[in-house]
């Protein structure tokens, strides 16, 4: 056979598409090792199950036999001796379901906590290349499949094959040729449903992707309702809504139409070997080869044999499906957390924040920030502007470690702590954020005030309102600070949800403060206010703040320009505008060509 380049591409990539799988199980497994406990007791369930099964056979054919001849006393010992024998196998299938079920969903549980956990982690820079919609498709869709395999086919895996064993050993004992003949299509049947097994986990991932990204178009139609609507996206969104729910539905049958076409190779199985025996084993009993209880034991061991034949195609069905989503869960988990470790940082009188030539591209290609080097002074406001490019969030971002900033491109420090060694949550327990759109969790005033200190009381939470002038407008609302924000704090205003951000940070009471155009999105008597609430905040911490509306930021210590990942001009407002630069023009653009307005005439 002569391999190609494209032949070599996909060996390759089924290689690697089963390196993935043999992790991705072994990391399952490890949840369940936790649980090891729960899986034995289960196991040794299973194991008792099968054997009071395969005895009860034994049993019958005993029943069978002293009838025929005539032994009514040991009859009636055989008859206690059964109903004993079920007695006990009740508890012991009891215990087989259960105990498998508890160590499998205590396993899930973790699985649970685990991934939920790792997303926590995961660096803000592979995060923002995911959709959420996608993400939670993967944690609630993938996620079930994988539980359903745990609390429903995995117990099975332990029963059946054990059951068969035991079953077809027996037969074996009683009639080898006959349960040969029996058994012919069995190998057949089995091989079918392997092979249709291998189709369905190709078809699953695909399904499940596929509801992914139909997660994702309905997340971002019902966050973008206002857009959609003013845009008249309703139809696009729809058609690319009904075109994946298409794929999804064709793909979703063609695993239908698959599993179908086990059910009939099932009857088959289960069928044929029976009528193959009753019509043999009635012939050998005609030529006084076989007795009528060794062929009555011999049917109902068969039909034992046949249960684990008929649900073991089936479980391999679910298994490729489960592996699917397991793949897809971990893709996710597999993905490289940010360093838990490193030095702490002492606020100290080094610099709060400074820049070594700092070089930083997001994708490779030309650096947006390019050998920029600055130093902020301990309690300062230095403000930045410029036209959209220029790096201004990138430095807040780069502040708060969201991306790695590799060694040979730059230095930041904080109090002198370089940001390669220190640890990311003692880098961010030194920094409060407000941004344009302050994010709001799902629960009251309360709960997202507090969030900025995880040991505030009530007084505490209070008093930061009023100092981030929200008090007010809170104890307006009918259930005061118990009153619930609605997603992303839909329910409140843009001001109000901006004024509780700042609540928020006031209360956190971190040394840095980054701001990255906090008022933009505001009218200017809501801007008053949040200005004012800002004032407070600023009030002896070290302040960046990102502005395109020159008004916030004419009282700053220092005001610097960006253009191109670079500072081009620095100095106080005063200072910028003598100087007739960049500063300049933009100010004459927002307050000179639209006096009679009294606001910004350009936005930059």
């Amino acid at each position: 056979m002569v391999w190609k380049r494209g032949d070599n591409g996909v060996v390759m990539q089924k290689q690697k598409g089963m390196l993935t799988l043999w992790k991705s199980v072994m990391w399952l497994i490890s949840f369940v090792k936790s649980h090891k406990g729960w899986m034995i007791a289960g196991i040794i369930a299973a194991v008792a199950a099968a054997v009071i099964e395969i005895w009860t056979g034994n049993l019958i054919q005993q029943l069978t036999t002293k009838a025929e001849q005539g032994e009514s006393q040991l009859v009636v010992n055989t008859v206690y001796m059964v109903l004993i024998v079920i007695a006990v196998g009740v508890p012991a299938k009891y215990f087989m379901v259960y105990g498998v079920e508890k160590g499998g969903a205590r396993a899930m549980r973790d699985l649970r906590n685990y991934t939920m956990h790792h997303i926590g982690q995961l660096p803000i820079h592979y995060l923002e290349k995911q959709h959420s919609g996608d993400m939670v498709s993967r944690l609630t869709n993938d996620v079930q499949l994988i539980n359903q395999f745990m609390i429903r086919d995995l117990p099975q895996w332990f029963y059946h094959p054990l059951l068969f064993i035991g079953c077809f050993s027996y037969l074996l004992w009683i009639r080898w040729e006959l349960v040969l003949l029996s058994l012919l299509l069995v190998p057949i049947s089995l091989f079918v449903a392997q092979w249709i097994g291998k189709q369905l986990q190709q078809l699953t991932e695909e399904a499940q992707a596929s509801t992914g990204q139909m997660n994702v178009i309905l997340q971002d139609t019902l966050g973008g309702m206002a857009l959609v609507k003013s845009y008249l996206l309703q139809g696009l969104l729809f058609r690319s809504y009904q075109s994946l729910l298409q794929f999804t539905l064709q793909k979703r049958l063609a695993v239908s139409k698959r599993e179908a076409i086990v059910t009939p190779i099932l009857f088959t199985l289960m069928i044929s070997p029976v009528v193959f025996a009753v019509l043999y084993g009635s012939y050998l009993i005609s030529k006084g080869l076989f007795s009528t209880g060794e062929l009555i034991a011999f049917l109902y061991l068969l039909n034992l044999c046949l249960e684990p034949l008929q649900n073991i195609p089936t479980l391999i069905t679910h298994t490729f499906e489960m592996s699917g989503a397991l793949k897809r869960v971990y893709e996710i988990v597999k993905q490289p957390v940010e360093r838990q470790e490193g030095s702490t940082i002492s606020i100290s009188a080094a610099p709060p924040v400074a820049f070594e030539q700092v070089s930083f591209a997001y994708d490779k290609g030309t650096p947006l920030l390019q050998d920029l080097s600055f130093t902020i002074d301990q309690g300062k406001t230095v403000a930045l502007v410029g036209a959209s490019g220029g790096g201004k969030s990138t430095v807040i971002k780069l502040i708060c470690g969201f991306y790695p900033l590799a060694a040979e491109h730059g230095t930041i420090r904080i109090f002198g702590e370089s940001l390669h060694d220190c640890n990311p949550e003692e880098l961010r327990s030194h920094l409060s954020v407000v941004t344009q759109d302050s994010y709001l969790f799902s629960g009251t005033i309360s709960d997202n005030i507090g969030y900025g200190h995880p040991h505030a009381t009530l007084h505490d939470i209070i008093a930061s309102a009023k100092l981030a002038n929200a008090h007010s407008f809170i104890m307006e609302l009918a259930e005061g600070y118990q009153t619930d924000v609605g997603e992303r704090g839909g329910l409140l205003s843009g001001g109000q949800r901006q004024r509780i951000a700042i609540a928020r940070a006031i209360l956190k009471d971190a040394p840095i403060l980054l701001l990255d155009e906090p008022t933009s999105a505001l009218d200017t008597e809501t801007e008053m206010l949040v200005q004012e609430a800002l004032n407070v905040l600023m009030k002896d911490r070290t302040t960046i703040v990102i502005a395109h509306r020159l008004s916030t930021i004419q009282h700053a210590d220092e005001i610097w320009v960006m253009e191109n990942g670079q500072i081009v001009e620095a100095g106080s407002h005063t200072q910028l505008l003598e100087q007739g630069g960049t500063y300049a023009r933009l100010y004459h653009q927002q307050f000179v060509a639209a006096p009679a307005e009294g606001k910004e005439a350009v936005s930059i």
